[in-house]
């Protein structure tokens, strides 16, 4: 984890621009501190009948000047650190976010989104408040603290500043006392903000599985019981922050009972004036508000440490996928692709998901994959995009260990499909075109029609500048997938990667795809997998993968000769195909039951 704090760091990067707003906020407090000064004058002058109307005129002015002054150098030191602050913020949320984009699949699936989308909300923000409060309320406190102490002792009685003085230290006393019980508690609420963030999250995610197995009552009563545990945590919090609080009030108070009787007795004895007392109450007063704010920034600084720890711990862990040291100087790849006694396991599992994978797919060629659900299929291709390290030495692309490719070379040049066809909350013409290349508008339409979607988004209310739902919801599934066939059509790549990719289109649009990618993969290098003998029979190798292992692998017809697993995939398929051909001899009745079969 990375040593220093991530405020101390920040700081000395804009160690000028808060020196700069701490001495505009100095010089506020400087002025602001010569108002006792003419208090005690015009006290002094009122008590012996000696001051003249034009001298009260004159004090007016200054304290119209001082007035304007304070207002104008606090506002601009405010300004410079609150603007330091929110710096820091944009840059923390920015960091984080370039260190989550560099993290590998596995991370995600081992963390909640609610936790992630705390860190950067409630932690920053934490962070923000001890840069913007904590900073402003530390200068402001050490500056007017200093100066007024040096005032009242040596300008208006040392004896009377030590007393008054006597019982703040108890302050940093309960500071010490209270600050490992604030920081453990902060932690404590930070973390339950994220579990609670990640039961929202979920139930958003769920609401329809939930509502159709009628879990609405269970999930209330997760949630309240979530809910509970944050309220309990935040509770311990402000007990804490409430016993602190009020302890250093009273030591406050205690102060300033000293100042009002002592001070009194020593205006009695004439030891000092009563312009002394005025302007030394005033000073005192002066002093309340940032000796509270003492404890209120010990108290930030304890929730700024345990957000602190958590973004450090952050972004101190290391993605798994990335360059190697060593890494090619490639830019571009022709699509060899050759895979040699590939075995793979994920990290938590004990058992392997692929075994022994040998499989060669020249340039321009194409590899259908098919099999059961968890034969592998989807970790094999995941392993090509590098999203997991496969074992050295076991997967080739131009001959170059795939470790050796760069990875901006290797998935820039893969245009992929992916099962579940995620799209963004953008427009579907934004969703087509996503690619670090600029595209036209011909070129977004042409890969819409190859990808036989383009009918249907000129149907949307603002067909191509149509804004899609959270993950593209408000479309259909074969329509969401239909958009991902277009946005892989439109990248130039010369590797292509088809995961299940037509499931949720009718037969006569998957023909009709097809009959487009067929023209398509004669330059490229193709990878499909599916579950319809229909979509890959013209490839040029097919593997059947069964438990992690390639157990066939031929063409289409020469695995029909063999009479084994893909065999049986073909004839279930024909026979499901004429029975329904038979039973329903409408397209449309074709359709219903084919989605129901499905579903």
């Amino acid at each position: 984890m990375r040593n220093a704090s991530i405020f101390r760091e920040h700081f000395l990067l804009h160690k000028w621009s808060y020196l700069l707003g701490s001495i505009l906020l100095s010089i506020s407090l400087i002025l602001q501190l010569w108002v006792p000064m003419l208090l005690k004058e015009f006290t002094d002058g009122l008590q012996n009948e000696s001051i003249k109307v034009s001298e009260l005129w004159g004090l007016a002015l200054w304290f119209t000047i001082l007035g304007i002054g304070t207002f104008l150098f606090r506002s601009s030191g405010r300004i410079y650190i609150f603007r330091m602050s929110r710096i820091l913020e944009r840059d923390l949320r920015t960091q984080l976010f370039s260190h989550w984009e560099k993290m590998q699949a596995e991370y995600y699936q081992n963390q909640r989104i609610g936790n992630l989308m705390a860190h950067a909300v409630n932690d920053v923000n934490i962070l923000r408040q001890v840069g913007m409060q904590g900073f402003f309320q530390m200068v402001e406190a050490a500056v007017l603290i200093t100066i007024a102490v040096i005032l009242m002792a040596g300008t208006i009685n040392l004896y009377l500043t030590l007393l008054v003085l006597l019982p703040l230290p108890g302050l940093t006393y309960i500071a010490y006392r209270f600050r490992t019980k604030i920081q453990t508690h902060s932690l404590k609420v930070q973390e339950a903000i994220g579990t609670l963030t990640s039961r929202v999250q979920e139930f958003c995610a769920g609401i329809s599985v939930i509502k159709t197995y009628v879990q609405e009552e269970e999930e209330t009563l997760k949630f309240a019981k979530e809910n509970k545990s944050n309220v309990e945590v935040n509770k311990q919090l402000i007990r804490s922050n409430s016993l602190f609080t009020s302890l250093s009030q009273g030591i406050i108070g205690l102060s300033y009972l000293l100042s009002i009787v002592v001070g009194s007795i020593l205006v009695m004895k004439g030891t000092i004036t009563l312009g002394d007392f005025v302007a030394f109450n005033t000073y005192l007063s002066m002093l309340i508000g940032p000796i509270e704010n003492i404890g209120k920034v010990i108290n930030l600084l304890q929730q700024g440490k345990a957000a602190d720890y958590r973004i450090r711990h952050v972004l101190s862990t290391e993605p798994e996928i990335k360059d190697e040291e060593r890494v090619l100087p490639l830019t571009f790849i022709k699509g060899n692709i050759k895979i040699k006694n590939l075995s793979f396991k994920y990290q938590l599992n004990k058992e392997y998901a692929l075994r022994n994978i040998n499989v060669s797919i020249p340039k321009g060629t194409s590899l259908a994959i098919v099999g059961k659900v968890g034969s592998g299929k989807s970790t094999l291709v995941n392993l090509l995009l590098r999203l997991y390290n496969p074992p050295k030495n076991t997967i080739y692309i131009d001959q170059h260990e795939i470790r050796d490719v760069p990875l901006k070379t290797l998935r820039s040049s893969i245009a992929y499909v992916p099962q579940d066809n995620f799209l963004f909350s953008e427009t579907i013409k934004e969703n087509i075109a996503f690619d670090p290349k600029s595209y036209q508008d011909e070129q977004i339409f042409h890969a819409a029609r190859q990808a036989h979607i383009y009918d249907d988004i000129m149907d949307c209310p603002e067909q191509f500048s149509t804004e899609l739902g959270e993950r593209g919801l408000s479309l259909s599934g074969g329509q969401r997938q239909r958009v991902s066939i277009a946005r892989a059509l439109i990248k130039p790549s010369p590797i292509m990667i088809f995961d299940d990719s037509l499931s949720a289109v009718d037969s006569k649009t998957e023909a009709n795809i097809l009959r487009t990618l067929r023209t398509e993969m004669k330059s490229r290098t193709s990878i499909i997998i599916s579950h319809r003998i229909s979509t890959i029979q013209d490839a040029d190798q097919i593997i059947v993968m069964d438990n992690g292992e390639i157990v066939e692998r031929g063409t289409h017809l020469t695995l029909l000769k063999e009479n084994g697993i893909y065999k049986k995939m073909y004839d279930q398929q024909t026979t499901e195909l004429t029975l329904v051909q038979s039973k329903f001899p409408s397209i449309h009745e074709r359709k219903i039951l084919i989605k129901r079969r499905r579903g």
